[in-house]
């Protein structure tokens, strides 16, 4: 591990971060063990479809013969002029297995591509970069990530990568960065068997991992310095394969996706429980969420009966999935069998706000962009 030269090393957070020094790694706590007043099984979500949404109605709507998918407000169609891929990543394009992010102050999405790290789209979407990185971000698999505004600084970047076995801990000029290994954490005590596939900021500096095709334990760091906390939460029994973790900012908890189950696991740090379990679906394989004020996306790898991946966009206040959107089924991506990851894109404001959902699909490969339109005439 080394230390950042960029200012990320001075502020992540304007919280302090004195108080997240790492401790000596003793133990390991399995949820799986429930406590007494833990939530167990999962609620399975109803379908509401939604006459109105967050923002103002779009002023663009699909001209008559245009394909849509979704239902009510949420309704989209595919806008194929967004996130082109650049001539050199076409060749990588099909090995594609990786993450969306959004840094809303530079209006530019960035893509995590196997073999090539970070492509960067700007333009409103419409141009495309692979941009000049440290070469730990191509060496491996830019799986899951997420970002963090922060005022006066660039935005933080925290990314797993499953196939070195590392999480990176960068900005936005994406030079060298924090590398945190294998947990020196009881469960890895063999050296063996992590492979983390997100990794997201949580309250007060705390940085949350997932070992989503490992050991499938879930664990704090802190971030300044970059190191384990000292505990392991989850593990099999909590799920197969937890693939996803998000911070949801309005609870201060954790969303944790449970892929093979095709569950959100709502988990709060402080009492180190499940409060709450979503099912999707059945047969949804839910990859990650991504969530927006009231509303998270949940990619699925595959739908009921092992149908085409969809996006549902669940309404989290109301506990409900508002609209499935099937981007090979009802849009014509054909690559788009598995859909790996999802973000909201939101640009403009009032009546010219444009909502986006941008995804990435995995076996084969693949990136797209959604345009909201709302309903049909």
């Amino acid at each position: 591990m080394h230390r950042m030269s960029h200012p990320i090393r001075s502020s992540l957070l304007a919280a302090s971060l004195a108080s997240l020094v790492a401790v000596p790694a003793t133990f390991a706590h399995d949820t799986g063990h429930s406590h007494p007043d833990e939530v167990t099984t999962a609620a399975a979500l109803p379908f509401t479809i939604e006459a109105k949404g967050p923002v103002p109605a779009p002023k663009l709507r699909a001209a008559s013969g245009t394909k849509t998918t979704g239902q009510g407000f949420w309704t989209f169609m595919a806008d194929r002029s967004k996130v082109p891929v650049p001539e050199g990543a076409v060749a990588k394009l099909k090995g594609a297995h990786g993450t969306l992010i959004v840094d809303a102050a530079t209006d530019t999405a960035y893509w995590g591509l196997q073999d090539i790290g970070w492509i960067a789209f700007t333009e409103k979407l419409t141009q495309s970069a692979i941009i000049t990185q440290d070469p730990a971000f191509p060496a491996g698999n830019l799986h899951g990530a997420d970002i963090l505004p922060r005022k006066g600084q660039r935005a933080a970047i925290v990314a797993a990568d499953n196939a070195q076995g590392e999480v990176y801990l960068t900005d936005t000029s994406f030079g060298a960065p924090t590398t945190l290994k294998i947990p020196n954490l009881e469960p890895y005590a063999d050296g063996k068997g992590y492979a983390p596939t997100d990794a997201a900021f949580g309250k007060d500096g705390t940085i949350w991992i997932t070992d989503g095709y490992g050991k499938a334990w879930f664990m704090p760091a802190s971030s300044e310095p970059f190191a384990f906390q000292g505990q392991a939460y989850g593990g099999k029994k909590f799920s197969g394969t937890p693939h996803g973790i998000t911070l949801n900012p309005k609870t201060g908890r954790l969303l944790v996706s449970a892929r093979p189950e095709g569950l959100v696991k709502d988990w709060d740090p402080k009492s180190m429980h499940t409060v709450a379990i979503d099912g999707l679906p059945t047969g949804s394989t839910v990859c990650d969420v991504d969530v927006w004020g009231d509303y998270a996306l949940a990619p699925c790898l595959d739908g009921a009966n092992r149908t085409p991946g969809p996006i549902y966009i669940i309404n989290l206040k109301k506990k409900a999935v508002v609209a499935t959107l099937k981007p090979k089924a009802e849009l014509g991506y054909e690559d788009a069998q598995h859909i790996h990851d999802a973000c909201w894109y939101v640009t403009g404001k009032g009546r010219n706000r444009e909502v986006y959902v941008l995804f990435t699909n995995w076996n084969p490969g693949g990136v797209g962009a959604l345009r909201l339109v709302g309903p049909t005439p």
